[in-house]
C-alpha cells in the first residue's frame, strides 16, 4: 500500500530511551521524526530510569513540541512503552527505537495500511546500520537478533504474525484493549530478553481473530548496529534470552501460537545451513555463516528448554 493511501487518523510516535551513551542516537531518530512527510500529530520520548538523559532531552526539544516523561510502571522497554501510550491521545501509536533513524515516509507508510478497518497493527522494514560494513559470518537469517528485518518478510508486504519493535504501529483501541505491552517480557536497560512485541500481536488476535497484523515494506528505517553486537557471542547471547522469552511467552498465549514462525524458520534455516555448507566450497566464508547459523538455532533451543525447565522447578518447590 502507497503513501496515497495515507489515512487521515491522529497519529502519535513514542520513543523509548534509557542510556545517555545512546544520546547521539536519540538526537539523529529526533531529526529524522521531524522530517516526515506525513507529520506526527505528537512525539514523546519516554526515559527509562536516568534523570541525566531525561533532562538533557527536555532541554533539547523545549521548543519542538516534544513531550518527554519519565517511565512510571516497572522498569523496562515494556514499562516505558506504557508510559508513553499513557501520555498520548493519538488513534494510532507508532514506536521507533532511540537507536534507528527513519526514512522520510516512514511514518506515512507504516500508517497507510490502517485504511482497511480489519489492520491492528502494521510493522516496517528495519535495515542494519552497520558501524563499517556485515562481518561476512553474520547470515541475514540472524539480522533479527539486532532488530532488523530478515529474508522471510513478505518481500511486498502481507499479513504476519507479529512485526519487530524498532519499527511498528498499533490502534490505539486494539492496544489498549489487551492491556497494553508485558512487562513480564522485553528488554530492562541492555539485557537482551525479547517477544513483547509477539505477545501483543497474538493476543490481539486471540481477541479478535478477523484483525490482522500487516508488514509494510516501504516503512524503512536503519537500526544502527555497534561493533559490540556485531560479534558471535553477542548473536549466541542474544539467541538463548530469545528461546528463553518464547518459553515465557508459550506459556502466556499457548505453545501453538508462540512457536507457529519459529518452526518454520527452524526448517527454512536448516535448508539455509545445507545451502551455505554446499556453497562454502567455492567460498569458504559461507561455512562460518552456516556455523553461526548452526550455533544460533542451537543456543535458541538451549534458551527455550532451560527456561521451561526452570519455571517446573520453581512449580515443584
Amino acid at each position: 500500500m502507497s503513501v496515497a493511501a495515507e489515512v487521515s487518523t491522529s497519529v502519535a510516535v513514542i520513543v523509548c530511551a534509557y542510556t545517555t551513551e545512546r544520546y547521539d542516537d536519540l538526537v539523529a531518530c529526533l531529526d529524522g521524526l521531524r522530517r516526515q512527510s506525513r507529520p506526527a500529530d505528537e512525539i514523546v520520548c519516554v526515559i527509562d530510569g536516568n534523570d541525566e538523559l531525561r533532562k538533557r532531552i527536555e532541554h533539547l526539544v523545549q521548543h519542538d513540541g516534544v513531550t518527554v516523561v519519565a517511565n512510571r510502571y516497572t522498569a523496562g522497554l515494556s514499562g516505558a512503552r506504557n508510559t508513553g501510550i499513557d501520555a498520548t491521545t493519538a488513534d494510532i501509536v507508532a514506536f521507533i527505537d532511540d537507536d534507528a533513524v527513519p526514512a522520510d515516509t516512514w511514518l506515512a507508510e507504516i500508517v497507510a495500511p490502517f485504511g482497511t478497518p480489519t489492520v491492528a497493527a502494521t510493522g516496517g522494514r528495519i535495515e542494519p546500520g552497520w558501524s563499517d560494513r556485515r562481518p561476512g559470518w553474520f547470515p541475514p537469517h540472524l539480522d533479527w537478533a539486532v532488530g532488523c528485518t530478515i529474508p522471510t518478510m513478505p518481500a511486498d508486504g502481507g499479513a504476519i504474525r507479529n512485526m519487530y519493535g524498532a519499527s511498528a504501529a498499533f490502534r490505539r483501541d486494539a492496544l489498549v484493549a489487551v492491556g497494553g505491552f508485558p512487562t513480564e517480557l522485553g528488554r530492562v536497560g541492555a539485557d537482551a530478553a525479547g517477544c513483547e512485541e509477539t505477545d501483543v500481536c497474538i493476543r490481539i488476535r486471540q481477541r479478535d481473530p478477523d484483525a490482522t497484523i500487516v508488514y509494510a515494506p516501504r516503512s524503512e528505517v536503519v537500526h544502527r548496529v555497534t561493533p559490540e553486537r556485531s560479534t558471535v557471542k553477542y548473536v549466541l547471547v542474544r539467541c538463548f534470552a530469545e528461546g528463553r522469552s518464547k518459553a515465557v511467552l508459550s506459556r502466556r498465549v499457548g505453545a501453538a501460537h508462540a512457536t507457529s514462525d519459529e518452526r518454520a524458520y527452524a526448517v527454512g534455516i536448516v535448508a539455509v545451513i545445507l545451502r551455505d555448507l554446499i556453497g562454502g566450497l567455492a567460498r569458504p566464508a559461507r561455512i562460518g555463516r552456516a556455523a553461526v547459523l548452526s550455533a544460533g538455532l542451537a543456543s535458541a533451543s538451549l534458551g527455550f528448554a532451560a527456561e521451561r525447565l526452570r519455571r517446573r522447578g520453581r512449580a515443584a518447590a
